[in-house]
């Protein structure tokens, strides 16, 4: 069977070469884009179509057994802020757009679109027909409605750009924005604007027990802990499924997962334990993909408690953490070291200003902090098993290299989560993954996203003035000169400490047909069957 492996550099070259510039590990956020073009101001469909979803496939299997490892904190669409949500939104709820395997953006819910000259007004056809899981038409009034709740949600207000909207007719809307806005047709595709039914949304409806929106999966059970399982959603717009039942395992141990899916157990691993890939290759009734990814992963700092709230400190930490050794003991070589507080794959991002490992010279800051070591024990929160792996490493290299107690502390998902957006911890590990520069900086550096996904709980003006400069640019080179400034600025306040650019990994059962993966870790399961 045939297996993919594409390396770090094959990363590097698609993203700088063409990628158009979305959601982290499963421990962390999701996110979308923005594109890096200014659109087309009249006329301007969506035509960039994902591949045809009519003529489904019969399926020689119909259900299938998905392994995670992380649980949902949420079924609703706004309430979190998670990837582990987010694969679950995807089943049962659908956005006017998503991005495709190229991270470009297609139509989904939305027919066609046309801009202003002026940029400001976006004038949005939707389809006609679409059906919600309770046999209700969308129409243009759920669509307003559930724009306006992803503003008003903590969770996903940083997606809330197309809040300020109205129906035109059953099937128009028009969005205004006071300035000119770069991501809005990105902003678009995350899941806190899947579009609900308004009538459910205003009679209070609890979607986090039954979420009912118009994807290709009904929402059967939920067994905590445990399952969550789904039906075809035989009335869906774009055809119906041709696996009738979808069951998702959570299953937190790496190994297990890994003996589950050789056993026959399960059909698909959503996170691959990294010191299994290779074994994984080498079985003739298993499918590997390591490929192009886009996950930015970090020892997140909260700058609000000590000792973080000490730049010199966290400026020591960087310098005494082994990012190639936090790459073989945390991710077995499947990932890449990094040594910027921006992802490295996006035009403009630099390592300029950020310092790199060198005991001597995380010494020389430790000292300039005026701590003791003794001074400086602190809790470092791990959600599943890779990140207490690196943990490992990083409470090793700070014990020896500046006498540095770091005690590991294991939470779940959904306490990380929680916790780290309130800002209730000390140092976590953590990871963002998005498909553009904007979506990124947007979500994990701007100071509205405190309480939300800046963790950091960074809240500089200047930092908040590059990233909005950046958003209401439509030049490529204009936002490339803008990136530099930012990252380098970040890079020498070094307010969390990167460990390395990550990399989409998934296994399959060979039988398995019609399987895609996007470099966010979008997938298409309408499309897949059993052959």
């Amino acid at each position: 069977m045939k297996k993919s492996l594409k390396s770090i550099l094959a990363l590097l070259l698609a993203v700088v070469l063409g990628l158009s510039m979305v959601a982290c590990s499963g421990g962390g956020e999701t996110t979308t884009a923005a594109p890096s073009e200014a659109p087309e101001t009249k006329g301007t469909e969506a035509d960039t179509q994902a591949e045809s979803q009519s003529g489904r496939h019969e399926s020689s299997k119909d259900t299938i057994v998905i392994a995670t490892a992380n649980e949902t904190p949420s079924l609703t669409s706004v309430e979190h802020n998670a990837v582990a949500g987010s694969y679950m939104n995807k089943l049962t709820f659908s956005t006017l757009f998503d991005t495709d395997t190229d991270l470009k953006v297609y139509p989904v819910l939305a027919e066609s679109y046309e801009v202003s000259e002026d940029g400001l007004d976006w004038t949005i056809k939707i389809k006609q027909g679409v059906k919600f899981h309770n046999g209700m038409e969308m129409t243009s009034k759920d669509v307003v409605r559930s724009l306006k709740l992803c503003a008003e949600s903590s969770n996903t207000a940083t997606y809330g750009t197309a809040a300020n909207c109205e129906a035109l007719d059953d099937y128009t809307i028009k969005i205004h924005t006071d300035v000119p806005y770069s991501g809005m047709l990105y902003d678009l595709c995350h899941h806190g604007n899947d579009i609900l039914p308004a009538e459910l949304v205003d009679g209070g409806h609890n979607f986090n027990e039954a979420p009912i929106g118009t994807g290709p999966y009904k929402f059967v059970k939920w067994n905590l802990g445990e399952s969550l399982e789904f039906e075809a959603f035989e009335d869906y717009f774009a055809g119906a499924p041709a696996i009738k039942h979808m069951i998702w395992r959570i299953i937190p141990e790496g190994s297990s997962r890994t003996i589950a899916l050789e056993a026959g157990e399960i059909d698909v691993i959503i996170e691959v334990e990294a010191n299994d890939i290779t074994r994984l290759q080498e079985d003739d009734g298993i499918d590997v993909f390591v490929g192009t990814g886009t996950s930015h992963n970090f020892m997140l700092c909260n700058t609000e408690k000590a000792p973080f709230n000490n730049e010199e400190f966290r400026l020591a930490c960087q310098c005494a953490i082994d990012k190639n050794a936090c790459v073989q003991v945390g991710q077995n070589g499947f990932a890449m070291p990094c040594d910027s507080l921006l992802p490295i794959v996006f035009p403009g991002t630099t390592t300029d200003g950020m310092e790199t490992f060198n005991v001597e010279a995380a010494k020389k800051h430790l000292e300039a902090s005026g701590l003791k070591p003794e001074e400086c024990t602190f809790n470092l929160v791990c959600s599943d098993d890779a990140k207490e792996r690196l943990g490992v490493v990083i409470q090793d290299n700070l014990k020896n290299n500046l006498g540095i107690t770091v005690n590991i502390e294991r939470q779940d998902l959904a306490t990380y989560l929680e916790t780290s957006r309130i800002g209730d911890y000390q140092a976590a590990l953590g990871g963002y993954t998005a498909s553009s520069l904007l979506a990124y900086i947007k979500g994990v550096w701007h100071s509205s996203n405190i309480n939300a996904s800046n963790k950091t709980r960074t809240n500089d003006p200047q930092v908040d003035a590059w990233i909005e400069a950046y958003a209401n640019s439509f030049d490529a080179d204009e936002q490339a000169k803008i990136a530099t400034e930012l990252n380098t600025y970040l890079n020498q306040h070094c307010f969390q400490i990167p460990t390395y650019q990550g990399q989409v990994t998934r296994a399959y059962a060979s039988n398995l047909k019609g399987f895609k993966v996007s470099p966010s870790g979008n997938h298409w399961w309408e499309e897949c069957y059993f052959e």
